[in-house]
Order: C-alpha cells, then sequence, then structure tokens
C-alpha cells in the first residue's frame, strides 16, 4: 500500500517539477527577447562593420584553433 502511495507521489512530483520546468524555460525565453530588443543600436549610418581585421595575432589565434 505505501509503495503505491509513494508511486503516485513521484509521479506527481516529476509532472509538477516539468510543467515548473517549461514554464520558467517559456518565461525566460521572453524575457530574454524583451531585453534583446531594448538593446538594439538602430542608426542611419551608412559606414561598412568591420568584424574582422587580419593580423598577426588573428593568424596565431586561427593556426591554433584549426
Amino acid at each position: 500500500m505505501q509503495t503505491q502511495k509513494r508511486r503516485e507521489f513521484l509521479k506527481n512530483s516529476l509532472k509538477f517539477a516539468a510543467l515548473g520546468g517549461v514554464a520558467s524555460l517559456a518565461t525566460t525565453q521572453v524575457l530574454a527577447k524583451d531585453a534583446q530588443d531594448e538593446n538594439v543600436i538602430k542608426g542611419k549610418s551608412k559606414k561598412k562593420e568591420v568584424l574582422y581585421q587580419q593580423s598577426k595575432h588573428w593568424d596565431e589565434y586561427y593556426k591554433i584553433a584549426h
């Protein structure tokens, strides 16, 4: 009889934990998207954005990385 109660308790606990995890993940995603939108800077600059310039240090990094 007690093993049945334990099993039911564990089943219910796992269901509750799974639902809580899904809810917290969904909330985190929504809040992260809102925060990301606030930090985006939008402008009308015609300058080209330079993300990489070849240098000695970058060459060494890529040799090590690959």
